[in-house]
């Protein structure tokens, strides 16, 4: 983990919540509307409290909503618990070029939730993985259920042509004889 620069008012927040917790915390986020804790691996359970005593205790002090995240080695790992209780499809890590990407795979039904209101909860995602990764971009794919539809309905067309094909195929096996004749009529009448 890399060294993390703090703001006075972020030590405060620390200082506060590992009072009330204690439990040792390695960073916290701040903005307009939340403030984001992360512990170290194994302690989520005590920096929540019992029946979630701790954040309410926090959230009224502060007057923010208050997130706690447990931080992990596996940045893949860490991403999904950035994230919770969101559940994510998929998370991988790739370099593109100088950049270490993470690529986040969601359900277009989570899509409002990962984003957040203008792109503020994956803002917070980036600013929280750049801090302890070295992850520089998000890159979120939406797993899109009309993908899946056009799929379905082209396997059900082509099952259906194949279908139209032996029909006709039998059909005209059975009336070569009729068809010979229309079409020597046809050509009768020109």
């Amino acid at each position: 983990m890399a060294k993390v620069r703090l703001t006075t008012e972020q030590i405060m927040k620390i200082g506060f919540f590992e009072k009330i917790a204690n439990v040792p915390i390695l960073d916290c986020i701040l903005n307009d509307e939340r403030v984001a804790f992360i512990v170290k691996e194994g302690d989520i359970g005590a920096a929540i409290g019992k029946g979630g005593e701790h954040v309410k205790a926090a959230e009224e002090k502060f007057g923010k909503k208050v997130d706690i995240i447990e931080y992990s080695e596996d940045w893949r790992k860490f991403i999904r618990n950035i994230f919770a209780p969101i559940p994510l499809e998929d998370v991988w890590v790739k370099r593109v070029g100088k950049d270490v990407v993470a690529f986040i795979k969601i359900n277009p039904k989570v899509r409002r939730a990962v984003f957040g209101e203008k792109g503020k909860n994956l803002e917070r995602a980036l600013n929280i993985l750049k801090r302890h990764t070295k992850i520089t971009k998000i890159k979120v794919i939406v797993g899109d259920q009309k993908i899946n539809r056009k799929f379905k309905r082209n396997v059900n067309k082509k099952r259906f042509s194949q279908t139209q094909k032996n029909l006709k195929e039998s059909n005209e096996q059975s009336s070569t004889n009729e068809n010979v004749s229309e079409t020597e009529t046809i050509e009768n009448t020109e």
